[in-house]
């Protein structure tokens, strides 16, 4: 049986209308109670930045389900974690990074093209877009070590886009059923996205 309660939200009226979502979160907040569970996303935060394929936001917003009042701990420690396996992906690049071309660390030819040309063209600003956005934040990683962005600003840059992204991300999965503080969290997400994306290209 669902936990949901009765609510004015948006959120909440389509939980309780389909009782598939509403096992479906219950299921997703006990995953987010379980001790393993921050091991997993502090492992997968530090992989993403590096090898891992998947944004880490699915895990941690489960994990905020569970423990709504530690987002903002939260988002900070995953912040960090995501930035030092950003520098490591930067060293990655840096110091061998025409072997991980070759390997297709980095993917094709063309994705890493559009990458060197934002870089070339924004410099550690375009590192910044590439850990707020949907842009493979491991790409963005190694080819700044690769492409001779300092490791410094790379990392700097990294620290506030990837701590931004999950302090937003966190508050709309804190305050889901406000339906003002969801949707204002929610515009600033998708306008600082917008905004970007539009630097980017």
């Amino acid at each position: 049986m669902s936990s949901a309660v009765p609510s004015s939200s948006l959120y909440d009226r389509i939980i309780n209308a389909i009782p598939m979502l509403a096992r479906l979160q219950d299921w997703v907040i006990d995953l987010g109670q379980r001790k393993s569970v921050m091991a997993w996303l502090y492992g997968l935060t530090f992989l993403e930045s590096i090898i891992f394929p998947l944004p880490i936001d699915p895990l941690y917003a489960g994990v905020v389900m569970a423990r709504p009042k530690q987002y903002i701990r939260l988002a900070i420690i995953i912040g960090v974690i995501s930035t030092l396996g950003g520098v490591t992906g930067w060293a990655i690049g840096h110091f061998i990074g025409d072997a991980v071309r070759s390997w297709g660390w980095i993917g094709n030819d063309g994705k890493f093209a559009a990458v060197a040309a934002g870089i070339t063209a924004h410099g550690w600003l375009f590192v910044l877009i590439g850990a707020f956005t949907p842009l493979p934040y491991k790409v963005m990683a190694v080819s700044s070590g690769f492409l001779g962005i300092g490791v410094i600003p790379m990392a700097l840059a990294s620290l506030v886009g990837r701590t931004a992204r999950f302090m937003l991300v966190g508050a709309i999965v804190r305050h889901r059923s406000d339906n003002k503080k969801a949707a204002f969290f929610s515009f600033i997400l998708i306008g600082l996205v917008v905004v970007f994306w539009g630097v980017a290209h």
